[in-house]
């Protein structure tokens, strides 16, 4: 097959997997948010209430919840059997003891995710009139920032679990078709050290996830009642035993492969640890921000093929740098060329899944272009697609090399292998971070409505209290005059949950104002109705996506 055709196949099967990728589900939010409080945001009551309830938009975890309610002093009222509503997973409650006085109070919540991260927040309200000037502030949400612990540890198994993958891929895909599948002392050395690094990231990750969603130290992470809690009461202990009993049984298997007697046995148990890490890894995907996709077995089997094929891409290169030239005798310089263009195959195919999965995951988690500059993960994922970058022009350059057959590559593997590392660290916090979703950024767009140009503003477009400005210009962009009401009307797409219909007021020529609260998180439609002193109707109808903080 020439070079034009391996392109053209290449670019149909490109175009398919965009084909298929734009016909999946529309984006969700990962970590949990809320739709529904009793009391709401900013309320104010004529009586007290007699249960505080909040409503997320998934599932919650049966553990690591809190429910306080804080007064306008600063003293804390405490709830009676603050629980998960045994009915409905979604909802965190609790009893007010007493009679509250009047005042500004202020609930302070805290949960985890169906992902395995925390969020927390606050929800301000008012009974009848406060005793003194106090205003109402904002409700606030907050997520999980990965610290340096967490991007080491969750690296550090990324790293391993690459080298190891990789390893058996090269003897089952690349070596195996050359020849016989055989474990040098080079190979054996990596297999271990990859497995080790594994196992310590893995036991490691138990109580930094503990510290995670307990929000406790390390020293009390150890305790039997947090343990306990994690294992038997969390997607994420669940599948960390998992896990525990695939590396036991890696250990077992990689013992029989590595001092086999038997060619034939070792390649049977190569397949098996093979499977068996390519599960791990599975297992990993299942806990991550997949988990709480509006079709979680889409985004799960998209987050392991993103996971896998950048493990096998990276870690191979270790092999081809490390491994390679020494397996291979001096004097079978062609044979060490093949089993390079073998694996230069694979990896495009592997290339392609990256990128095909990594589009993926940017449909899902960034809503718009903005997020992309304008938060913590829009940044480092751009980061992350720099990385890459520069490892396929390396990668281009080993491909030169390989078609000159010079010399064995090194010093450009290396570079390649060292940008990979660094692409993982940035996975790592990637997959602990809050989505760019969640903080989209200011809204701004502009509709043609007839013969006139309206512009809707919206910041800082999250839930809560936001300001509307609408901008209304005539066809050569002057400001209009004659305007008689302005009337927005707000939508939610994702749910039913009625409309909000609100003024606007005028504060400059052509220019209207308005401050309202989005209950929830999500798509929304906002249609605008302009009415002018002449009674003419103008109408324009926008779709935005509003963050969860």
């Amino acid at each position: 097959m020439s070079n034009w055709q391996k392109a053209l196949r290449w670019g149909w099967i490109s175009i398919f997997c965009l084909a298929v990728l734009l016909a999946l589900p529309a984006r969700s939010l990962a970590h949990a948010y809320i739709v529904a409080a009793t009391p709401a945001a900013n309320e104010q009551l004529v009586e007290a209430p007699k249960t505080i309830r909040i409503e997320f938009n998934e599932n919650i975890q049966s553990t690591f919840y809190a429910l306080t309610l804080v007064n306008q002093t600063g003293h804390e009222v405490r709830l009676h059997d603050v629980r998960i509503d045994a009915t409905n997973p979604h909802v965190l409650e609790g009893n007010v003891p007493n009679r509250l006085a009047n005042g500004i109070y202020v609930i302070k919540w805290k949960a985890v995710s169906s992902d395995g991260h925390p969020v927390e927040g606050t929800i301000p309200f008012q009974i009848g009139q406060s005793s003194d000037n106090s205003e109402l502030s904002d409700s606030e949400r907050n997520g999980y920032v990965p610290k340096f612990d967490m991007i080491i540890i969750r690296g550090l198994f990324y790293i391993g679990l690459s080298l190891f993958l990789s390893l058996l891929w090269f003897q089952l895909f690349i070596d195996l078709p050359l020849g016989a599948c055989r474990f040098s002392t080079r190979d054996k050395v990596l297999y271990w050290a990859a497995y080790s690094l594994t196992v310590l990231a893995t036991l490691l990750s138990l109580p930094l996830q503990i510290t995670v969603e307990a929000n406790v130290s390390w020293l009390r992470a150890l305790e039997g009642a947090f343990v306990k809690k994690m294992l038997l009461h969390t997607a994420f202990g669940v599948a960390w035993m998992i896990q525990c009993v695939l590396l036991f049984l890696l250990f077992v298997v990689g013992y029989a492969a590595m001092f086999g007697k038997r060619e034939r046995h070792s390649k049977r148990w190569a397949i098996v640890s093979f499977v068996l890490g390519t599960s791990i890894l599975f297992v990993k995907a299942w806990t991550g921000h997949a988990a709480a996709s509006s079709h979680p077995l889409v985004a799960r089997v998209m987050d392991f093929l993103h996971l896998f094929s950048a493990s096998v891409w990276v870690g191979c290169l270790v092999i081809i740098a490390a491994i390679l030239p020494f397996s291979i005798p001096g004097t079978a310089k062609s044979k060490y060329w093949e089993a390079v263009r073998r694996f230069s195959r694979w990896a495009i195919g592997l290339v392609a899944i990256l990128m095909m999965t990594g589009i993926y995951a940017v449909l899902q988690q960034v809503p718009t272009f903005d997020a992309l500059f304008q938060t913590i993960y829009g940044k480092v994922l751009l980061g992350k697609v720099l990385l890459l970058a520069v490892m396929l022009m390396f990668a281009a350059v080993n491909w030169i090399s390989k078609r000159k057959q010079r010399s064995v590559l090194g010093a450009t593997v290396w570079s390649e292998f060292g940008l990979g590392i660094g692409a993982m660290l940035l996975a790592a916090m990637l997959t602990n971070l809050s989505p760019a979703a969640a903080s989209p950024g200011p809204f701004t767009q502009t509709k043609e409505a007839g013969s006139y140009q309206v512009t809707l503003h919206i910041t800082p477009n999250v839930l809560g209290t936001n300001q509307f400005q609408i901008k209304i210009k005539n066809a050569k962009g002057r400001a209009i005059q004659d305007i008689e009401q302005v009337t927005v009307t707000l939508t939610p797409k994702d749910i039913d949950m009625g409309e909000t219909t609100f003024q606007a007021f005028k504060v400059a020529s052509g220019v209207y104002q308005a401050k309202e609260t989005i209950s929830i998180a999500g798509r929304w439609n906002v249609h605008v109705h302009i009415l002018t002193t002449s009674l003419q109707s103008v109408d324009a109808t926008f779709s935005c996506y509003v963050g969860s903080r």
